[in-house]
């Protein structure tokens, strides 16, 4: 099996920490630049299957490579990772035509499951351009929880990291305040100001991040994903699933399998 090729656009604005990249060697050839100014030349010299691109706090002038890949390679499939998130930039994000958006921090396992699944994506382009059935932009929800950095949450970083080790688990906000040093109410106030939405939400965004990740597993059940990430009643986590994603989970997971299972 020949092993893919990707241009890996690194636009970090903190490049000194731990990227993505190094996680996806084992799985691609990933030529790693960090200058837009590198891309048509990267792009001649080694002809990829894919691009990804990877930010941490993402500003307009970083943004722009987005629809200049788009523009200049539609032939090419796009992968977006981003630590900051929010409901705006998802959907720009979607309707610029990227294949998938997705949340850091991101598994080893569920990169290999993209690279695996952009990779048949990437075979099956058409001459036209990238057309791998897309959702319509316009139903498709952020991918991910809302993410600020944590030192711009000083008040509730303590909550959020708390959450990504224990989303499947019952939840007690009054618990979650204790972590903080907060009265329950001081804490509902402090996390909607800093995350710009209720601590509720975020928990249900959160969960359905990670469903999203967990149905790119080949073998995952809708019913075993719903109750990892703690929903007790199947029919609400189907319900909650196609509020925040557009789409049936069954329909999602379809989507996103590798077209070689499917023949």
């Amino acid at each position: 099996m020949v092993t893919p090729r990707a241009v890996w656009l690194d636009l970090r604005c903190i490049p000194q920490q731990c990227g993505l990249c190094p996680d996806a060697e084992p799985y691609c050839d990933a030529l790693r630049i960090s200058r837009i100014e590198d891309i048509h030349g990267t792009v001649a010299e080694h002809r990829p299957q894919f691009f990804c691109i990877e930010y941490d706090y993402p500003d307009q002038g970083r943004l722009r490579a987005v629809p200049l890949v788009r523009h200049g390679f539609p032939e090419l499939p796009v992968l977006m990772f981003t630590e900051y998130h929010s409901e705006a930039l998802a959907i720009w994000a979607f309707r610029s035509r990227v294949w998938d958006y997705r949340v850091k921090p991101v598994t080893a396992v569920t990169l290999a499951r993209l690279i695996e699944a952009l990779t048949h994506a990437a075979e099956s382009a058409s001459s036209n351009g990238w057309q791998i059935d897309p959702f319509p932009p316009d139903l498709l929800a952020p991918a991910g929880h809302l993410r600020k950095p944590l030192i711009a949450a000083r008040h509730t970083a303590a909550a959020i990291a708390w959450i990504s080790e224990h989303y499947g688990e019952p939840v007690r906000i009054e618990m979650v305040a204790g972590l903080c040093h907060l009265s329950e109410s001081e804490f509902s106030r402090d996390f909607h100001r800093e995350h710009g939405l209720s601590f509720r939400r975020f928990l249900l965004q959160y969960r359905i991040a990670k469903a999203r990740d967990f149905l790119a597993e080949p073998d995952a059940s809708v019913s075993q994903v719903a109750y990892a990430v703690g929903f007790n009643d199947l029919s609400h986590f189907g319900r909650m699933f196609r509020r925040f994603v557009g789409v049936p989970a069954t329909q999602y997971q379809r989507h996103f399998q590798p077209r070689t299972q499917a023949s």
